[in-house]
């Protein structure tokens, strides 16, 4: 009788052991705005043109904005000359991601993007969108997941931006210059045409 309660008790641990592993645990992932850094002592990558891979490295402490906490970031400063309008992220469906569920729900505060789209199913990868938001031109941003530790075990993944071209101050001056020269030379143009035909001439009587 002991023998028995003995086996049950070997079958219902490992039966939950087994449930335990397949127990899924989200990973959180979110795009927020920090200060501009002075001297960070963290890794800093200047995206000069897009798509661009991602891949973690976990946080220092202070490197995040306001009290946010994370696992692992990706902190990098907008070079492109251009304005991100939206940011899109894949990830393969590998390693540890397998089984997992994405979750992008916006934080309290330091978020970039106010709307976010996750996938409930992916397939062979997730596709993460976050949108009505701007990385402007200059501006630095972090890439932040939780879920995942140590972070170097997230799998790298690809970024690709929505870009709104951003007129420099040279080219607002050339052109309003352009507009300018433009209509004077119409405006004297109308101006020499009614000199020569707006007003009737009139010969003498013969």
């Amino acid at each position: 009788m002991r023998v028995l309660r003995f086996l049950g008790l070997i079958v219902a641990i490992c039966f939950s052991t087994a449930l335990a592993g397949a127990t899924p645990v989200d990973f959180h992932m979110r795009v927020l705005d920090p200060p501009p850094p002075a001297n960070p002592s963290y890794p800093l990558f200047l995206i000069q043109s897009t798509p661009f891979d991602v891949s973690f490295t976990s946080c220092i402490a202070g490197e995040l904005p306001g009290n946010n906490t994370a696992t692992g970031c990706f902190a990098g400063r907008n070079i492109s000359g251009q304005d991100w309008n939206n940011l899109q992220l894949v990830f393969p469906n590998i390693g540890p991601l397998v089984g997992q569920a994405a979750n992008c729900d916006p934080g309290v505060s330091d978020d970039i993007f106010s709307n976010v789209d996750c996938p409930t199913s992916p397939d062979s990868s997730f596709t993460l969108i976050y949108t009505d938001g701007v990385i402007p031109n200059g501006g630095y941003f972090f890439i932040t997941e939780d879920g995942v530790d140590p972070p170097t075990d997230f799998p790298t993944g690809r970024a690709t931006v929505a870009t709104a071209m951003t007129p420099e101050p040279g080219s607002v001056v050339l052109l309003s210059t352009g507009i300018f020269l433009l209509g004077g030379l119409v405006y004297g143009e109308r101006l020499r045409h009614a000199k020569q035909f707006g007003r009737p001439r009139f010969s003498p009587l013969s």
